[in-house]
């Protein structure tokens, strides 16, 4: 149910849905002769959008959630697993059907596994999800993965490909099940920087030690750039929108430990 109620929230969480939602409701404001009503709605979707592009105000939180955890410095570190969590792959319909794997906007979060697992060869890399949607179709995640690592003659041995979870809580919980890490054993955790307060969150909930934080998949830079941009401002907001309800929801549900980590 929480998995379902979260991808029929994140319609709403879209931001070129939002200009259409306040038309609706200009409507009904209209049909109750709510007069204010229906100019306030009007203005705002225009404004909105508009206010959107603008790069200092859209990008600010998106900063700050991936400005929580730095990248850390793992040379002379001894490392025994890597956790990178799924979202990376593209369409897994457009990939079987092309018979050729599809990678995703996210797809820093693989490679940068890879060059850790290069970086660390004696670690264990866990790849973990399955699809991230309502009805999947064609590969799932595990399967375009293990076909792009097949493809780079990169081997198989310290690879597990968990392939039940949907979600960032439950790849947490399926990631540990086949880590079963040890006391005072080192875990890397490496996913979308944006998605690693969450990330971290969920897997402090589900039981695990502490773990590395290593984020990856940047959008923004670490200071202001630009002025105005829509495609930019747009993807922003929607990042932040999306991390900051599934912040709140996954403390408010006892999927995170805190509510920032």
């Amino acid at each position: 149910m929480f998995f379902v109620l979260s991808k029929l929230l994140a319609i709403f969480l879209n931001p070129f849905a939002h200009p259409y939602l306040l038309l609706v409701l200009a409507g009904v404001a209209r049909l109750m002769k709510r007069r204010r009503l229906v100019r306030t709605c009007l203005a705002s979707a225009i404004i909105l959008p508009l206010a959107y592009g603008f790069l200092p105000v859209s990008e600010a939180p998106l900063r700050y959630l991936e400005n929580r955890y730095p990248v850390p410095d793992l040379a002379d570190r001894q490392i025994d697993g890597i956790v990178v969590l799924g979202g990376h792959t593209g369409s897994g319909l457009v990939s079987a059907e092309r018979n050729q794997p599809q990678l995703g906007p996210a797809a820093d979060r693989l490679t940068q596994g890879l060059a850790l697992l290069q970086r660390h060869p004696d670690a264990m890399l866990i790849l973990s999800g399955r699809s991230g949607q309502l009805v999947h179709q064609g590969w799932t995640e595990d399967e375009v993965a293990r076909r792009l690592i097949e493809s780079l003659g990169v081997s198989h041995i310290n690879i597990i490909y968990e392939n039940v979870s949907q979600n960032t809580f439950q790849n947490a919980v399926e990631s540990l099940k086949n880590a079963v890490p040890q006391p005072g054993s080192n875990w890397v955790l490496v996913t979308s920087a944006a998605h690693m307060p969450r990330a971290m969150g969920a897997f402090a909930a589900a039981g695990w030690g502490p773990v590395i934080a290593y984020p990856a998949d940047f959008q923004t830079t670490p200071a202001i750039t630009g002025l105005f941009s829509m495609q930019r401002g747009f993807s922003a907001v929607h990042n932040w929108l999306h991390e900051g309800v599934g912040l709140a929801a996954y403390w408010l549900t006892g999927r995170s430990d805190r509510l920032l980590p």
